[in-house]
């Protein structure tokens, strides 16, 4: 089991059993209680029981997976281009703030982040202050907006 909350419109929190790890679209950082500090930047790093990829945009900026309990999760600006996202690969749930990703991913669950319009996705809002999900069998069948608070 893990969670999902917002610090802020930028800044992703993931709360897994060993963990946990901030990830900051705006800045292209990852944090956590690390000797090294703050990371910046692409490459792949294993933090607890969290595995994350940080993969450079052509633009500028870093879109990220991260893998927890088998569940991937894309976090990605409003820098990515379509042929970005070829480079995400499959994803259950996708924190992002350009609602363009969202029909080329296909998540399940999509958490808005910076400005998006929520509006135009056109799907079930659920506003809560964190997401849990248990396990990929948990995940919904159809698409479903969490809008974190």
């Amino acid at each position: 089991m893990f969670e999902i909350e917002l610090k802020n419109p930028d800044e992703m929190v993931i709360k897994a059993k060993e963990r946990v790890v901030n990830i900051n679209v705006a800045q292209s950082t990852v944090s956590s209680d690390l000797k090294v500090g703050t990371i910046g930047g692409a490459g792949e790093f294993e933090i607890g029981d969290i595995t994350i990829v940080g993969t450079s945009l052509k633009d500028g900026g870093i879109m990220y997976r991260v893998d927890v309990d088998g569940v991937k999760i894309g976090i990605v600006g409003n820098t990515a281009k379509t042929e970005d996202l070829d480079n995400l690969g499959p994803v259950a749930i996708l924190g992002t703030s350009s609602a363009k990703t969202v029909p080329i991913v296909e998540p399940k669950i999509v958490i808005p982040m910076g400005n998006m319009d929520i509006a135009e996705l056109k799907a079930s809002i659920k506003v809560e202050k964190k997401l849990k999900i248990k396990n990929a069998s948990s995940l919904p069948v159809v698409m479903e907006v969490w809008k974190l608070d």
